[in-house]
């Protein structure tokens, strides 16, 4: 039908969880895409002005019954075949915090390395290419400009601006001091828009495609986990743009006590 294969040959109703589960073990990206076409043109055709009806009627997309289910997750099944895509909104998820959380409650995180969430830290940048050891510890940036953190554009979603960045790239660094302990569970802690690469002690944690609208939690790279260590340490990163809001902060956190 125009939207999609009815649920069985008694009825011309289909089912949106039923639908996606059935296709998604298609051995061909292209069977896949044709099936998954018609259920596509139902959620942007349909009259029926209700929040996702996962009941509808394949000839005329009106919903049939039921709306804003929790089974039009199954929506997302397709998403277990492809592991990097998973991976990140697993993570994302696992430090949802909030009225909807996983269980067990994960313990809060604390800041090791301020971002502007809490006490905005002076980071040295520069809008123009620096020299190739930029990230380096001992690279001289003197000659660099000073600001609070965030960067980015005034009305970029999620982001915590106090100094503008409107060029294209922006490369920044700063140095922040850790305990004399060992460090909890660490990992960054940050929001872009877009593309960063962040390195610790001049080793690479993380490079990121994309962007964020809300402060993410990412997990560092072995050797740059490696390189941290009791006192000081540099932090640096490079941030891009292409279109629309811009923004960069970038911390550290670990876990806190547990509740």
């Amino acid at each position: 039908k125009r939207y999609g294969l009815p649920v069985d040959n008694r009825t011309d109703t289909s089912l949106i969880d039923w639908a996606l589960w059935s296709i998604a073990p298609a051995r061909r990206e292209a069977d896949f895409q044709a099936l998954l076409e018609p259920i596509h043109r139902y959620a942007h055709e349909t009259p029926s002005r209700v929040p996702l009806s996962d009941w509808f009627v394949t000839t005329d997309a009106k919903q049939k019954g039921f709306q804003a289910r929790p089974v039009v997750g199954g929506l997302f099944i397709k998403m277990l075949a492809d592991a990097s895509t998973w991976r990140k909104w697993a993570a994302q998820g696992a430090t949802v915090s909030g009225s909807w959380a996983p269980i067990p409650i994960p313990p809060p995180a604390v800041e090791v390395a301020a971002t502007a969430r809490t006490t905005p830290p002076k980071w040295r940048y520069t809008t123009h290419p620096p020299a190739a050891d930029w990230f380096k510890p001992g690279f001289d940036d003197a000659a660099w400009d000073e600001g609070p953190a965030g960067f980015g554009s005034r009305g970029t979603p999620g982001a915590l601006v106090n100094t503008e960045w409107t060029t294209k790239q922006i490369w920044l660094r700063r140095e922040f001091t850790l305990p004399e302990r060992p460090l909890k569970n660490p990992r960054l802690a940050l929001i872009y828009d877009e593309d960063p690469e962040i390195y610790l002690n001049g080793v690479l944690a993380a490079k990121l495609t994309g962007w964020a609208t809300a402060y993410d939690e990412v997990e560092i790279g072995p050797a740059a986990l490696a390189a941290l260590k009791p006192g000081r340490n540099l932090i640096a990163v490079r941030a891009s743009q292409t279109y629309g809001g811009q923004c960069i902060d970038v911390g550290l956190v670990e876990d806190g006590e547990g509740r």
